[in-house]
C-alpha cells in the first residue's frame, strides 16, 4: 500500500471559520502538522490549542491514537495570555557560522522543549548538542527563569564532545 492510500485528509478551523487542510498518515505524530498549520499562519506554537471531537491534542498524538478518520476537523483555539510566566525571545547560536535561530518560549518552560524544538528544526538528536548561557551548561531541567534570562538572550549551541 503506498503513502498516498494509506493518509487521510483532515481540515484544521481557526475560530473565525477559516480552514485548511492537511494530508497526513494515521501513524504520524501531529507535531509536524501542528507547527505547519502555526507556522502558516503566524502564530506561536504554544499560544494555540488544537481539539478534535470534543479532545484536546497533543504534539505527539497520532491520528490512528485518537481515532481520527477521514474528514475529520481539528479545531485550532488561539489562546490569549494568561497571568503568569512571561514569553520571552532567545536566540540560539550555533558554532557553524549561521545567523542565530529565534524562538519564542515560555520563562517557565524547561529547556529540553527548547533543545527538541531546534533539534526537530535542524535534523538532530538532543543528546548531541548541549547548551551554553553565559559561559555555564544549561541542564535540560532547568527553566529561563531559574537563570534569570530576558528578552533578546543568547544560547550559544555547541556540538557535545564525547570521550573515549
Amino acid at each position: 500500500m503506498d503513502q498516498e492510500s494509506r493518509s487521510i485528509i483532515v481540515k484544521v478551523r481557526n475560530q473565525a471559520g477559516s480552514s485548511m487542510r492537511f494530508r497526513i498518515d494515521p501513524a504520524t505524530q501531529l507535531r509536524g502538522l501542528m507547527l505547519s498549520y502555526c507556522d502558516w499562519n503566524e502564530l506561536v506554537a504554544d499560544d494555540v490549542r488544537f481539539s478534535c471531537n470534543g479532545r484536546n491534542l497533543h504534539r505527539e498524538d497520532t491520528p490512528k491514537l485518537v481515532r481520527m478518520k477521514e474528514g475529520d476537523v481539528i479545531d485550532a483555539v488561539q489562546v490569549m495570555d494568561q497571568e503568569g510566566p512571561k514569553k520571552i525571545l532567545v536566540f540560539l547560536k550555533a558554532m557553524d557560522g549561521r545567523p542565530p535561530t529565534p524562538f519564542r518560549m515560555n520563562q517557565a518552560t524547561p529547556f529540553v522543549k527548547l533543545m527538541q524544538a531546534y533539534c526537530d528544526q535542524m535534523g538532530m538528536e538532543v543528546d548531541q548538542i548541549r547548551f551554553i548561557y553565559k559561559g555555564r551548561r544549561l541542564d535540560s531541567d532547568v527553566t529561563p527563569q531559574q537563570v534569570n534570562m530576558e528578552d533578546d538572550d543568547v544560547i550559544d549551541v555547541v556540538l557535545r564532545l564525547r570521550g573515549s
